[in-house]
């Protein structure tokens, strides 16, 4: 007994601050990101009036931010790196009244523990300054400087030491996207301080100071110019104000919603759900809207304290806040004196929604239309038709319904070197197309057609949608779609956000057939689309891309992401439900229908066509 009691009393000892300090990195540092956001509220904390964030290789070799705030002494530089030393707490009470971004003082030791940092740092009094090295949570170095005033970090090689971390990293654009999210939710509700961002040797963001609408036109650009509304509300419990974008500035995605309380961002399914159901009726289903709500609330009606990363917290009145939330968005529409009346039923209505623009077909020739004419004798092209008017459901709903109708799991691939689903059957001898009698088209939106006695409505834009979505699988394993060069090139430019999210999916794009390069800051130039689709499409194609990019891009891996992609150009690309069709469109759009894997729903799960049997009409008439 005594010697198991020895043991015993050997077993449990505290950890090295090292290992104790890597552990902590794990909850506080989980990616660039995550360094930017402390160093970034460390900043604003010390009465910064101007921020410089330089990042290089999307943070992986240097994140470095520069501020002019308060400074430090040369005891305060060390202590800074201490687990758990901050100057924002100092008795219990203080932890109900944070009114500060940072307060734990976990972050810089983590930060320390995990990479190569140097911190320049000098009070506004003092004439030199201090620098200090640590490496990997060591000492290597501490110094007099001349430096300006206020603090400059500089963290390089983050996970150095922890290679496993670091293989986990994502690709540059998407770590990118992952640092320009985290600096909005500090520039937004700072618009008095002057912020700079610079990715390598590029100025993504110069924000000088200003006003809150100025500020989120700087960051999202001119669109939300005369489009945003300012709403007001005070109560003993809370204040809220802020603005909300009006109904014609609805998004795709939840990217541009958000939530501060005292100046912190925060998440809240809760309060979100309130200002969902104020647009209710007045925006599709199946968008989001626009706004930026700033809560101001006594601390101590309000825990942050309950998550490493302070972005969820708790109030102990939701209630009161969800009901003057609504109310106030409410009201605040209900001012909007322009506001639209929308039908959702109205075909026209959605092709606003997707900002066409109908065409002339012969303004949409190309060299590559031209070459693909000459050298392919029958492929339904949809050159010159309007863009997609359609919506469904999520890649689960899809997932689910491509089995079932499919029976198989894997998606269809083709040959080496086939362009084409025709192609692809031929190949596999194995001929599908049911026999067929075209009968005409009804309300220039489905085709009419007899199969053995049965009469078959065919909804040509879904059928469309399945014909071109099937076509850019094949490029998934097989070579890339052919691209036809455009006459005239096109140039676009994007938010830096939107941006970043574009070059997550290049490769993607490239493969589908897109050809395009930078050409400058934040600006691509188009000279290249998949054969067989209109250049006035490629706006569009892009937007869905990037909306579908910054929603679930970060999670996906490239099978699945490919086929996103796949969905959203195909669904952008197909012919408008209400386009008129000659009979060798409609035949030509039969045949290729009838070719693919699964012909009987949309890429978005949604039946493309409907059998009515001689029975059904029997029974109907009896």
């Amino acid at each position: 007994m005594p010697k198991f009691e020895a043991f015993m009393d050997s077993i449990i000892q505290l950890l090295p601050d090292a290992i104790a300090n890597q552990i902590a990195a794990g909850e506080v540092v989980q990616r660039p990101a995550s360094v930017v956001k402390e160093l970034l509220e460390n900043a604003v904390d010390a009465g910064a009036s101007r921020i410089d964030i330089l990042i290089k290789d999307a943070g992986k070799s240097l994140i470095q931010v520069t501020d002019n705030g308060c400074g430090m002494s040369s005891q305060d530089v060390r202590m800074a790196f201490e687990r758990h030393a901050t100057s924002k707490i100092r008795e219990k009470e203080d932890l109900f009244n944070i009114r500060t971004l940072g307060f734990r003082g976990e972050a810089l030791a983590s930060i320390a523990a995990v990479a190569q940092v140097q911190l320049r740092s000098r009070l506004h009094e003092a004439e030199l300054g201090t620098e200090i090295s640590i490496d990997g949570g060591k000492l290597v170095g501490k110094d007099v400087c001349v430096t300006a005033a206020g603090s400059t970090f500089s963290v390089k090689n983050l996970f150095f030491n922890v290679p496993a971390r670091r293989n986990f990293l994502k690709s540059n654009p998407v770590e990118t996207r992952h640092i320009l999210n985290e600096f909005l939710r500090v520039a937004i509700p700072h618009s008095n301080i002057h912020f700079s961002f610079t990715h390598n040797t590029t100025l993504v963001y110069e924000l000088a100071p200003g006003d809150l609408e100025d500020r989120l036109i700087a960051l999202f650009g001119k669109e939300l110019k005369d489009k945003l509304r300012w709403i007001e509300e005070a109560s003993g419990y809370v204040s809220i104000s802020g603005f909300i974008g009006k109904p014609e500035l609805f998004r795709k995605n939840r990217q541009e919603q958000f939530f501060f309380v005292n100046d912190r961002f925060i998440k809240s399914n809760y309060l979100n759900h309130a200002i969902s159901q104020a647009f209710e009726g007045i925006i599709p289903k199946d968008a989001f809207p626009f706004y930026c709500i700033f809560l101001q609330i006594d601390p101590v009606h309000v825990d942050i304290n309950i998550h490493p990363t302070k972005t969820e917290v708790k109030f102990d009145d939701e209630r009161t806040i969800y009901v003057l939330l609504q109310s106030l968005v409410k009201r605040g529409l209900g001012d909007l004196h322009d506001a639209p009346v929308f039908d959702f039923t109205d075909a026209q209505l959605k092709e606003a929604i997707y900002q066409s623009e109908p065409k002339d077909t012969d303004s949409e020739m190309t060299i590559g239309d031209l070459r693909s004419q000459s050298s392919r004798s029958s492929s339904f092209s949809g050159r010159g038709f309007e863009k997609s008017t359609e919506a469904g459901p999520q890649q689960k709903d899809w997932d689910a319904l491509y089995k079932r109708e499919s029976g198989q799991s894997d998606s269809p691939t083709a040959s080496p070197g086939s362009p084409t689903l025709f192609e692809v059957e031929q190949a596999r001898a194995k001929p599908r197309v049911p026999t067929l009698q075209l009968l005409g088209q009804f309300a220039s939106r489905y085709i009419i057609a007899l199969r053995d006695e049965q009469l078959m409505l065919i909804h040509q834009h879904r059928a469309h949608q399945r014909v071109l979505y099937e076509r850019f699988l094949i490029a998934r394993s097989g070579p890339k779609i052919v691209s036809q060069q455009l006459l005239f090139p096109q140039t676009f430019e994007y938010a830096p956000l939107d941006f970043a999210a574009l070059k997550e999916a290049e490769n993607i794009l490239l493969k589908l057939g897109f050809e395009f390069q930078e050409l400058g800051q934040q600006t691509i130039i188009v000279y290249g689309v998949p054969a067989g689709i209109a250049n006035s499409k490629t706006e569009g194609i892009f937007g869905q891309v990037i909306s579908d990019m910054k929603e679930i891009g970060q999670s996906r891996v490239f099978e699945k992401l490919f086929e996103n992609i796949a969905r959203s150009v195909a669904r952008q690309s197909a012919i408008a439900a209400s386009q008129h069709l000659g009979s060798s469109e409609m035949q030509q759009l039969l045949q290729d229908l009838f070719q693919c894997e699964a012909p009987a729903y949309s890429p978005s799960g949604k039946p493309v066509y409907r059998i009515i049997s001689r029975q059904e009409l029997t029974d109907f008439f009896a």
